[in-house]
């Protein structure tokens, strides 16, 4: 069972210890710091303009605040630093930035550094990868302190939500377009950092939202599963969010030192097909496949009912969101009836229809996961070739079109004007350019093309949200991805904790607003 293995592990974690040597975070005041776990090394430069990688993400998103922000849980672009955002052209935004916005170190943030920032992520020098983001930028005009004018080249929906970058400060963007200084505008403020395992903040005197209700914030990478809920029971660390399986978090709910709480996310986990593939480009294949996988036993079963089906990219709650699609249930009779059609019949004995090889993570809850479908394939004829690597192969192999299968997630698809980068046809990787996209598996189709680029200089919302759908019917017909699942954010953390609110996209911004109880005794 798995609470009594937990319960005699507590001991040995707390006489051993989890490092052999401390850290800042250590060293603060427990009553002081809220000290929270990442399965995943904190890597690269803390710097908005520069940073992709989801888990130092959540720390930046705490130290830089954008124009506007989507930490909320509709994740709306709303005013953030910017007072208004007045729109008289679908080409032109007039930002005017509150009077009480400032820096972390006082200094008032102005209409000058959001042009010095926006300018550094277009400079080829940065090297940024959200230069394409402000590629459509015509102009910049500052009208005064606070007021920037951005006028575009044509009219583009989604460049609200782009305006959610952090903003830096134009006086320490160096002569190479590097951070000489990791100051923002965000509610914490940089305090150290003990290469890829550790980074602590503190709270910032001059945050415009106010002050933050903990001082220290402690971000620390642990690696292993079960030492990080052990670390978090003998009060090693505070919180730790969509980092311990739902059998894990099951064995702790009863615990009266332990709180667990949630919401639905939107998060998209997604089973990829290579469609350059001979097998998988046949649509009969992909239906049969997605016919064979019975989804709804892995979500009860494996995740134990905290994920909900997906039938597409964007989550049920979504403005954008339909739910007139083609849908594949659970049925092996229509898989193996498929598979027959497209020229694959179950031949005699135990050999299969054919093999394919399934790519995933090393990460031993998402390898089961992956092991259980290829169970379900297996039953319909199809043979599976497992394979788990470290996320940065399997991101090349994904890049390269080296696959045939491979399942991955993408944790924050709010802007809907995303299908761009992921079923464009001008967004297929090629040897020369293997970031110009994440259409990794050469999907091709005319009309979606149309309706992405239609969507995207629409700015009327109805109107976009009727595009959005059309696409939606049309990927879900013709299946360049599997839709698999949506995963509830699950937050476990120290009793006492309390103010701390999860966000769909699993976010940490909340832990502005969290701190401890009077009566928790630190």
């Amino acid at each position: 069972m798995v609470r009594p293995l937990i319960l005699c592990l507590i001991p040995v974690l707390l006489a051993s210890g989890c490092r052999s040597d401390g850290t800042a975070g250590d060293r603060l005041p427990r009553g002081e710091r809220i000290a929270v776990l990442f399965p995943e090394a904190i890597r690269g430069p803390l710097d908005p303009r520069l940073n992709t990688r989801a888990w130092t993400g959540k720390v930046v998103q705490l130290m830089y605040e954008g124009v506007v922000s989507v930490h909320n849980e509709a994740m709306e672009p709303r005013p953030a630093l910017a007072e208004r955002i007045d729109q008289p052209s679908p080409t032109v935004y007039e930002i005017t930035l509150r009077a009480d916005a400032r820096f972390h170190d006082g200094n008032p943030v102005t209409a000058g550094d959001l042009k010095a920032t926006y300018q550094s992520v277009v400079d080829p020098q940065l090297g940024s990868p959200f230069r394409g983001l402000y590629a459509r930028v015509q102009s910049m005009e500052v009208l005064g302190p606070k007021r920037l004018r951005i006028t575009l080249d044509a009219p583009h929906a989604p460049f609200i939500s782009d305006l959610s970058l952090g903003i830096v400060p134009a006086k320490l963007i160096g002569a190479d377009g590097q951070l000489t200084a990791p100051v923002g505008a965000g509610p914490y403020a940089f305090s150290a950092r003990d290469g890829e395992r550790e980074v602590v903040l503190e709270r910032s005197a001059h945050a415009w939202r106010g002050q933050p209700r903990t001082r220290y914030l402690v971000f620390r990478t642990v690696r292993d599963e079960n030492t990080r809920l052990l670390a978090l029971m003998g009060g090693d660390a505070d919180l730790v969010q969509n980092a311990v399986t739902p059998r894990l978090v099951d064995a702790v709910r009863d615990r009266p030192d332990i709180e667990v709480g949630g919401v639905p996310g939107v998060g998209y986990n997604y089973l990829a097909f290579n469609l350059r593939d001979p097998i998988l480009a046949k649509l009969e294949v992909r239906q049969a496949i997605a016919h064979a996988i019975d989804r709804a036993r892995l979500i009860e079963h494996k995740f134990r009912g905290v994920a909900s089906p997906s039938s597409g990219m964007l989550a049920p709650n979504h403005w954008a969101h339909a739910d007139d699609v083609p849908r594949y249930g659970h049925d092996p009779a229509r898989a193996r009836a498929l598979l027959d059609a497209a020229g694959y019949p179950d031949p005699p004995g135990e050999a299969p229809r054919f093999t394919l090889n399934f790519k995933t993570s090393t990460d031993k809850f998402r390898r089961n996961l992956v092991r259980l479908m290829a169970d379900d394939l297996q039953a319909v004829g199809i043979a599976v070739d497992v394979q788990g690597f470290e996320l940065g192969t399997l991101l090349s192999d994904a890049k390269s079109g080296n696959f045939q299968l491979y399942t991955l997630q993408w944790p924050d698809p709010g802007e809907p004007h995303f299908y761009n980068w992921l079923f464009h046809s001008s967004r297929i990787p090629t040897p020369d350019a293997p970031n110009r996209g994440g259409n990794r598996g050469a999907y091709a189709n005319g009309r979606v093309d149309a309706l992405i680029d239609r969507g995207r200089i629409t700015t009327d919302r109805a109107a976009r949200a009727g595009i959005y759908r059309e696409l939606q019917r049309i990927l879900q017909a013709e299946l360049p991805y599997l839709s698999l699942w949506h995963e509830d954010v699950v937050v476990v953390h120290r009793a006492g904790l309390e103010g701390y609110r999860p966000l769909p996209n699993a976010s940490l911004f909340e832990l502005w607003r969290a701190g401890w109880s009077a009566a928790d005794g630190r």
